[in-house]
């Protein structure tokens, strides 16, 4: 039985919904965790002032790095690792 078209872009927008969502809470956590575990943790010999810095650094290297990924692993997965299937599309 062919799947209506509401529900087909009903699970596409719940899909991106939920992906979105997991995608920020875990931004929300790494940023939470390099203002108060990572300056201890991997900056102990600095100044607090500093190692805070320097712990959000690798969060801002982190965020500008992931559109960079995306577009090379992106590339890559669409060449070599998706396949177009006629039921998705």
């Amino acid at each position: 039985m062919p799947e209506n078209p509401k529900n087909k872009i009903r699970r596409i927008l719940v899909a991106s919904l939920v992906g979105t969502t997991i995608e920020y809470f875990d931004f929300y956590i790494y940023a939470t965790a390099a203002v108060l575990v990572f300056p201890k943790l991997f900056f102990p010999a600095s100044a607090p002032a500093s190692a805070r810095l320097e712990s959000l650094a690798t969060f801002a290297l982190a965020f500008f790095a992931r559109p960079l990924g995306a577009a090379i692993f992106g590339h890559f997965g669409d060449r070599k690792g998706r396949r177009p299937r006629s039921s998705l599309l």
